[in-house]
């Protein structure tokens, strides 16, 4: 009996160890396409051709045409610089490396545009590893976590589940933000995030996403080195190489027009408009280190 059990063992232990080759094989076999792929694409396949080229005020303007609302802000550094040392804990947190200031800055935004009141209820959306809501929670505002990644259920102020599909009751609470994490939302988990939106928010609620990315195409970014075989395109999106990391499979850039037509058309009785930051050349003098492109971000109120 017990030689027939280990037989058995060892069959199933060949088998399973078979499997795992034969998915790692597939998959360098995967990745070496696209790295060849990569090799060989064309300018406006690649990440450096968009971040050269990108001109706000072009993308403004085709915002507008596609009856989307545009408006210009101006932020105070001064007054960014005062907010830092005082969330000295969430700089701490980024720092030391080349998106230090980017990251600060877009909860800055979102902190200032949201206007937090201790009778609020925020959620962040995709919170993943981020202090932000422990740093507000500490600050007398009631906060919860968000992320796919927690283990699913409301657990204190954790909460796991899609952003698309949130375990919570209609009218739970007065503000969401996602910072840096929009377009990170595969398939149509970015429509279904807006439309969870409009139930989870009170009314006189309010969501800020930053940053908005937006290009003068639709293109799905991802890296050459990432497993790329179950990783959708969107219909009337291209593929383009990321080239700023060797890992990140997925990140959504709307045209205006896409835009437009996928997101924006779904707000419903949200009010909403896109957010033009119009003096991040200022930021990037005064942190020449730092990558700062949060040129533009989505404010809605219901």
């Amino acid at each position: 009996m017990m030689g027939w059990l280990k037989k058995k063992m060892k069959s199933n232990l060949r088998r399973y160890i078979s499997s795992v080759m034969q998915d790692e094989i597939e998959q360098f076999i995967t990745i070496a396409d696209q790295v060849r792929d990569y090799n060989i694409s064309e300018e406006y396949e690649r990440q450096k051709f968009y971040d050269n080229t990108r001109d706000p005020l072009v993308l403004k303007k085709e915002l507008a045409s596609a009856n989307v609302p545009v408006e210009d802000a101006l932020i105070d550094i001064s007054d960014f610089e005062a907010w830092l040392n005082d969330f000295r804990d969430l700089s701490k947190f980024y720092s030391g490396f080349v998106g230090h200031i980017e990251k600060c800055l877009e909860h800055y935004l979102a902190f200032k545009w949201l206007n937090f009141t201790h009778d609020d209820i925020y959620i962040d959306i995709a919170a993943g590893n981020s202090i932000w809501a422990d740093i507000l929670g500490k600050r007398n505002i009631l906060s919860y976590k968000l992320d796919l990644s927690y283990p699913h259920g409301i657990h204190g102020r954790k909460i796991g589940a899609d952003a698309g599909n949130i375990i919570l009751p209609d009218g739970f609470a007065n503000s969401m933000s996602l910072q840096c994490a929009f377009e990170t939302f595969r398939d149509d988990a970015d429509v279904r995030f807006i439309h969870e939106a409009r139930r989870i928010l009170k009314d006189n609620g309010r969501f800020a996403i930053i940053p908005l990315y937006i290009d003068e195409i639709y293109y799905i970014m991802s890296s050459p080195y990432a497993d790329l075989s179950r990783i959708p395109i969107d219909m009337g999106a291209i593929r383009v190489w990321r080239e700023d990391s060797n890992k990140e499979p997925f990140s959504r850039h709307y045209s205006p027009k896409a835009f437009a037509e996928r997101i924006y058309t779904q707000l419903d009785e949200i009010k909403g408009k896109v957010i033009h930051f119009i003096n991040l050349d200022q930021f990037q003098t005064k942190y020449p280190d730092q990558s700062i492109y949060c040129h533009f971000m989505l404010y809605c109120e219901k």
